[in-house]
């Protein structure tokens, strides 16, 4: 499957099913923080199946090491805020919001990287922060809650680590490279917040355990394929596919969970993020 175009139709399958599954399975959560370790724990379980289906590797060079360290501890952090801002947020509102960290690594490659300021690519961003404004919009007034917050300075930080993470997946088995960044920053939350198996365990009585478990599953698929599709293509062409999961998440909620009076808003803010994405990674 070398193919760009296989791994984007699995990533927007799975991203999908991952989105809307996981928004069902945790609705009587208590710790936010219990639930990002429960749901990294069970991806990296996922994704040790999918080891032998790629070339097993590992760096040699040490610095790859310690920039996998450092963005592993940007990851806990990303991972712990986009888990409560996803539990707050409907699953389309949320993939738009995502869209934010491109914007973010424009504006870091031209102060960190000294890269030119290209005019296609200020647009694009200012396409996706007014986008993201209109999104906020509640009854003509400007409104964002702590979810939306969450989720900008999680884009924020997101999009340090891409600027630090350049390529390092490629020196990794790309299941082994998820395992990784999933598995290690549940460790720091666990620590950090004091938890114990008890505490998991309790939590995780609280949730819809089948879907919980497909959700943890198809996150592992999702890690994978967005690697892939990228490894495989262009990000040029790439990118903007992946965004088409905010049109199959806001379809998915006008049909299955009724919720009509957005759709055309969505679709037309969703069209919006995407030519900004599009001029963004040109």
């Amino acid at each position: 499957m070398n193919n760009y175009i296989y791994w984007v139709l699995i990533y927007l399958v799975f991203s999908l099913i991952y989105a809307q599954t996981f928004k069902k399975a945790n609705r009587n959560m208590k710790d936010a923080s219990a639930l990002t370790v429960l749901l990294e724990l069970f991806t990296a379980f996922f994704a040790i199946f999918f080891i032998p289906f790629f070339k097993f590797k590992l760096p040699d060079n040490p610095y790859v090491y310690l920039i996998f360290f450092i963005v592993t501890i940007i990851y806990a952090f990303t991972d712990r805020l986009n888990i409560e801002a996803r539990y707050g947020l409907n699953p389309s509102t949320f993939s738009m919001l995502k869209q934010l960290s491109s914007v973010f690594l424009v504006i870091f490659g031209f102060i960190f990287l000294k890269e030119k300021l290209v005019i296609k690519k200020i647009i694009g961003g200012v396409i996706i922060i007014l986008a993201n404004i209109l999104l906020g919009m509640n009854k003509g007034k400007i409104s964002f809650n702590k979810y939306f917050i969450m989720c900008f300075i999680s884009n924020f930080l997101f999009a340090i680590a891409m600027l630090i993470n350049v390529n390092i997946s490629s020196n990794f088995n790309i299941a082994f490279y998820t395992i990784i960044t999933v598995f290690i920053p549940s460790i720091y939350i666990f620590l950090f917040n004091k938890l114990s198996f008890k505490k998991l365990a309790n939590e995780f009585s609280l949730y819809d355990k089948k879907r919980f478990i497909i959700a943890a599953f198809s996150w592992s698929i999702m890690l994978i394929s967005s690697v892939k599709a990228y490894e495989y293509g262009s990000v040029s062409v790439v990118a903007p596919l992946l965004t088409l999961s905010m049109i199959t998440n806001t379809i998915y909620e006008y049909i299955f969970d009724k919720n009509k009076k957005d759709l055309l808003f969505k679709l037309f803010i969703s069209f919006i993020i995407i030519i900004g994405v599009i001029l963004i990674k040109m």
